[in-house]
C-alpha cells in the first residue's frame, strides 16, 4: 500500500516506533483490541441516547487513533465526538458506519504487516 492509500500514516508510525516493525505491530494490535471495545461502547451509547457516553467513547477512539496515525478513523471519531458535545444523533450512525469501514482497513493493514514479520 502506498502512503497515500494507507489507513495508517506509516511515516508517523515509523517515527514513534523508531523504525521497529515488531513494536509497531504490538502498538497497532493493542490499538485494534482497545478500539473494538470502544466502538461497541459507542454503539451502545447511540442506542441508549447517552450523549455523554457517546462523547467519551468517541474522544477515546479519536485520541488512540491519533496516537497510531490512523488519521481517517481519528477524523470520523472527532465528528462523532462533536455530535455528543452538541447532543445530536443526526448523522452519527452514518459516521459510525464510515468509522467502522476505515477501522476495518486498519485491521487489514495490520494483518498484512504482521505477515511480513512472520
Amino acid at each position: 500500500m502506498s502512503q497515500s492509500n494507507s489507513p495508517i500514516d506509516t511515516e508517523y508510525l515509523q517515527q514513534i516506533s523508531d523504525g521497529d516493525l515488531e513494536f509497531e505491530l504490538e502498538l497497532l494490535q493493542v490499538y485494534i483490541d482497545d478500539t473494538r471495545i470502544h466502538i461497541d461502547a459507542t454503539k451502545a451509547a447511540i442506542a441508549e441516547g447517552d450523549f455523554s457516553k457517546l462523547e467519551q467513547e468517541a474522544h477515546h477512539i479519536k485520541g488512540a487513533s491519533g496516537n497510531v496515525g490512523a488519521n481517517d478513523v481519528h477524523a470520523l471519531a472527532l465528528a462523532i465526538e462533536k455530535s455528543g458535545v452538541s447532543k445530536t444523533i443526526d448523522g452519527v450512525p452514518v459516521l459510525l458506519e464510515q468509522l467502522e469501514q476505515k477501522f476495518s482497513l486498519v485491521e487489514s493493514f495490520v494483518a498484512e504487516r504482521a505477515a511480513l514479520v512472520n
